[in-house]
């Protein structure tokens, strides 16, 4: 029977066979794989090539690395020249040793030590002159600051709360807050800090650390004192 079927018959039959329609089928899925894949990768090379380039471009701030490292390393050797961890352990000691450690805070992070008083340790109300009461006190940590390497840049922070000013010196919160700034970089010149390493910065109420909006009586006493204090930062 089979011998007897013409040379286009065998060919129909062919045609019609199960075995010939997967070949069809698998070569349009690997040739569809193929595409698929040529556009990944293209896609995946533009991507590197990208952010090669904006790694190119990126500066690295590599002063805020050190501080970040410096802050999440719990075990740092002491060298001849201190470094930021070194005098925030110091700082802190001082302070619990002076009996200050609820009047003043260190802070250590990514953007440098950061010593904060409240003006009352430092300051008369109204006033840019050093309390007596204080001054021995306040004067040993000062002299902590001091004595950092020369590397570090003193940043001098004078705030105030959001009460009008209302003295015969000073007109206003923005020239009691430099008052402030400056006098304190005067009792670092003394103590030997060059003034290119030192700067003040006045932010009068401008900068609240607590915000006082809706608060009333005590709250807002409570808010207002917090919000005047003096910021020492080393960088």
């Amino acid at each position: 029977m089979n011998a007897g079927m013409t040379k286009e018959q065998n060919q129909d039959a062919g045609a019609g066979s199960p075995s010939a329609a997967p070949e069809i089928k698998k070569s349009k899925v690997k040739k569809a794989e193929a595409l698929w894949l040529t556009s990944f990768s293209d896609l995946s090379l533009i991507l590197i090539a990208f952010f090669v380039l904006q790694l190119s471009y990126s500066k690295v701030d590599k002063k805020k690395y050190d501080n970040i490292q410096t802050s999440m390393n719990a075990k740092i050797v002491e060298k001849k020249d201190d470094n930021l961890k070194v005098i925030n352990d110091k700082l802190m000691k001082e302070l619990k040793k002076q009996k200050l450690d609820q009047s003043a805070s260190v802070q250590l992070n990514a953007n440098g030590l950061a010593v904060e008083f409240k003006d009352g340790l430092l300051f008369g109300s109204g006033s840019a002159k050093s309390n007596p009461k204080f001054v021995q006190t306040v004067g040993a940590v000062m002299k902590l600051i001091a004595a950092s390497p020369d590397r570090y840049h003193v940043v001098i922070e004078g705030h105030t709360d959001d009460t009008p000013m209302r003295s015969k010196d000073f007109q206003s919160n923005w020239e009691l807050s430099a008052a402030r700034g400056f006098a304190l970089m005067r009792q670092f010149k003394s103590r030997g800090v060059r003034e290119d390493r030192m700067s003040v910065e006045a932010f009068a109420q401008t900068r609240p650390k607590v915000a006082i909006a809706g608060l009333k009586g005590d709250a807002l006493d409570k808010a207002r004192a917090a919000n005047r204090r003096v910021v020492i930062r080393i960088e």
